[in-house]
């Protein structure tokens, strides 16, 4: 079976953790080229992925008609100008999250995509986890959201963020939450309003041009034993509760008997995965067991190193979609298939969300966003 053969831009930790083994496991696509500044790195990682092309020329990769796509995972102020590259070169392009630090930026993605006729998705895949999917699929049969409420609430003590600096929580983990709200109200976002005592621990209220209502409680000051990701949806008669992707709920949907699914943990090649079906099989309990035990033996000093390299990544435990967006990607690529995952355009609403936040933020008042 053709696959769509992908080129991965930069290939740092979270290339490692996700984008390689994702498309290593994927049934679509294929790893035809590593490319990364660090000529030592590469060569390590051509040694787990020996059918790679490798290269520190990101354009001698662009040039080849053998690469169908590429999947950026650079620096966050390089997104920008490697997608227009990309795109000018006729390549799809699957780009991380934050697909730029402006709207004026964004825009340029926008027109670049345009013109060009190809694919861009951005890595904000929480449209492609399995709980999600049908979460909205629920919604839809059941008149809309009008209600939601989302909680991320992580600590930076284990190290994840602590490279942004105080208060960019917002533009680098809010913009998932962002597009997710503003996929399941299916309405563009009319005034933002953030409180916020200290920076990374904000209460923010979306206010949807429908009507519908989105509150997030944001922090980065929890506990790593406590799941991160809580969304609750009222519908127009009945709710939903999804529970860090791994458990679903609904109560009092006219079209579903009230239901309790599990799902599956996110497999990783390189890790120790007997989460995976253990989070299928008894959900959300099982999650805050394995949190509390995973989170103890990364705080023991006394682990042995190797033993240290198995264990699970805990944000990267539960299906949060990167497995789906990669096959989506290449499902598009191969078959032009009808896009779902966030375009550039998403992006670009989740940087103007953000731009507002973090102007309310400052400003301790709502702002409108323009239509």
């Amino acid at each position: 079976m053709k696959k769509a053969r992908l080129a991965v831009i930069g290939t740092g930790d979270l290339a490692q953790s996700q984008h390689l083994p994702n498309i290593r496991q994927s049934k679509l696509a294929e790893l035809a080229a590593l490319c990364d500044l660090n000529h030592e790195l590469l060569q390590r990682l051509g040694r787990q992925y020996p059918s790679a092309k490798q290269s520190t020329d990101y354009q001698e990769l662009l040039a080849d008609p053998g690469i169908d796509g590429v999947v950026i995972a650079t620096r966050e102020d390089t997104h920008v100008p490697l997608t227009v590259e990309a795109l000018q070169a006729g390549k799809h392009v699957y780009v991380e999250k934050p697909l730029a630090e402006t709207p004026e930026e964004c825009n340029k993605v926008v027109e670049a995509r345009a013109a060009s006729g190809k694919c861009v998705i951005v890595g904000m895949n929480r449209r492609c986890a399995p709980a999600y999917v049908m979460a909205r699929n629920l919604l839809l049969e059941n008149g809309g959201a009008r209600n939601l409420f989302y909680r991320i609430a992580d600590t930076y003590s284990f190290g994840w963020g602590k490279r942004f600096g105080q208060g960019n929580r917002m533009l680098h983990e809010l913009c998932h939450i962002f597009d997710i709200l503003r996929y399941f109200a299916d309405s563009e976002v009319a005034e933002v309003y953030c409180r916020s005592q200290r920076d990374d621990d904000e209460s923010i209220l979306l206010t949807f041009h429908s009507g519908c209502t989105a509150c997030i409680l944001s922090s980065g000051f929890a506990s790593y034993t406590v799941p991160k990701e809580h969304f609750e949806v009222i519908a127009e008669a009945g709710m939903l509760i999804v529970e860090e992707f791994v458990e679903l709920r609904s109560f009092g949907l006219s079209s579903t008997p009230d239901l309790v699914k599990f799902f599956p943990g996110h497999s990783h090649p390189d890790h120790n995965g007997q989460h995976v079906q253990l989070f299928a099989q008894k959900g959300y309990p099982a999650l805050l067991k394995f949190r509390g035990e995973i989170a103890a033996k990364i705080a023991d000093p006394s682990l042995p190193e190797a033993e240290r390299k198995t264990l699970p990544l805990l944000n990267y435990s539960v299906d949060k979609g990167w497995q789906g967006a990669i096959d989506h990607f290449a499902d598009i690529i191969l078959n032009g298939s009808r896009q779902y995952a966030a375009s550039e355009i998403d992006g670009l609403r989740a940087s103007e969300i953000t731009t507002a936040a973090l102007k309310s933020r400052q400003t301790k008042k709502p702002v409108t966003l323009p239509q």
